[in-house]
């Protein structure tokens, strides 16, 4: 983050510059994309204002607070900035909801065909079903199979028994098959 600092008939010393930078530092760790933050002091006869603006990557947060002295003031504005910053992070993680890396979610084509129309409730559970010829392989080809995709499982038609195997992963990291009993 680059800090331009500047003053109005005000002498910024190099503690106070100091204190400034470590301040409005932190809030690089709410919002780690801030490129850049000016900070204007300025006197007037019984008041200091200190105006504080964050550049950040899509957004420009800007505050602007008067005090007795001007430590107040910076403190002030970056209580500001600092509940602006929250509520822009708040937003942007009700909007979009994480996702773990192991589960993913249906493909758009499926979730397409599963979506409720426009009238129907849109709380009924979303099925998602595939249709699918299974191949015949072998159990080890199935299991290199399934190594290569990111899917749960694998249906696939046993070539030493002619019936319809799943392979599936385990939650340990390991493999499990399931074969109908004859």
């Amino acid at each position: 983050m680059r800090f331009i600092i500047s003053g109005q008939n005000v002498a910024i010393t190099p503690a106070f510059r100091a204190m400034i930078e470590r301040k409005v530092g932190k809030l690089s760790r709410i919002l780690p994309k801030i490129i850049e933050a000016k900070i204007m002091l300025s006197a007037e006869k019984y008041r200091r204002t200190a105006e504080l603006t964050l550049l950040a990557k899509r957004k420009i947060f800007r505050s602007e607070e008067t005090a007795g002295n001007l430590a107040a003031a910076v403190d002030l504005a970056v209580d500001t900035l600092t509940r602006q910053v929250r509520q822009v992070k708040d937003r942007i993680r009700e909007r979009k909801p994480r996702v773990s890396p192991r589960r993913t979610g249906p493909r758009p084509e499926a979730a397409e065909r599963g979506a409720p129309r426009a009238g129907e409730p849109a709380s009924a559970p979303l099925v998602v079903s595939r249709r699918l010829a299974p191949k015949p392989m072998s159990v080890e080809e199935a299991a290199m199979q399934l190594g290569l995709r990111r899917d749960q499982f694998l249906v696939f038609t046993n070539a030493a028994t002619e019936a319809v195997n799943v392979l599936y992963r385990r939650k340990n990291g390991g493999l499990g098959l399931i074969e109908p009993v004859a």
